[in-house]
């Protein structure tokens, strides 16, 4: 693991959530530090001795982590699904609801993580969670509108996909990642979908929605 104990790693390790952190109740030790960035161990927690960065709020550390990234596609994807859906729903209910389903979507979605690997010293980056939870609330509330979906299947297709059926596909395929290797947090997926559509459930249930026009929505299925 070629990682080397520089400015951009203690940064990273200061404000990303770190399930062992939230599960100990305090932050990494200079042992699980080097055990887990140096010797390559993403399983190091337990392990005793002075903290490595003493003033961590771990907790605060589950808000402060959907604002870290690991590269600009990264990025660009959160930001890209985060228009299409977060756009109506944010028209339909207000910042104020909005910007709250956003934030406890992230963090629903890092405990779930959390419960899966309680163990890991491994931070906890992005903001997929808590997209994933307003495109829960989005199949919800509004189902039946058609998104236009650019589909890979060895060449591109463009097809108005309902949005019931896109999301699904995508919830679905997040299933596929369990206990691979791919560095992606299925479980913060998947937690963050399910709260967004449980709060769309509660949403639906105080009034009609109206359907938005047809959006642009992008979806990459693998070709079997």
């Amino acid at each position: 693991m070629r990682i080397v104990d520089d400015d951009d790693l203690r940064f990273l390790v200061d404000f990303a959530a770190i399930p062992c952190e939230i599960v100990e109740g305090r932050p990494l030790t200079q042992r699980e530090f080097r055990d887990t960035f140096v010797g390559g161990d993403p399983s190091a927690c337990g392990e005793d001795g002075p903290a490595r960065s003493p003033g961590k709020v771990v907790l605060l550390a589950l808000l402060t982590s959907m604002f870290l990234h690991g590269s600009p596609a990264h990025l660009f994807g959160n930001l890209l699904f985060l228009w299409v859906f977060g756009n109506d729903i944010e028209h339909r209910w207000g910042r104020g609801r909005y910007l709250l389903l956003y934030l406890l979507g992230g963090v629903v979605a890092s405990l779930a993580h959390v419960l899966t690997d309680p163990g890991s010293t491994v931070p906890i980056i992005g903001a997929s969670g808590a997209i994933a939870a307003v495109m829960g609330a989005y199949l919800v509330c509004y189902p039946a509108t058609r998104v236009k979906t650019i589909i890979f299947f060895g060449f591109m297709l463009l097809r108005k996909i309902k949005s019931v059926w896109l999301l699904l596909v995508w919830c679905a395929l997040q299933f596929l990642l369990v206990g691979a290797d791919s560095g992606v947090a299925w479980a913060a997926h998947v937690g963050g979908f399910v709260f967004g559509v449980l709060v769309g459930v509660v949403w639906r249930r105080r009034g009609n929605e109206r359907e938005p026009a047809a959006t642009i929505g992008p979806l990459v299925t693998p070709t079997a």
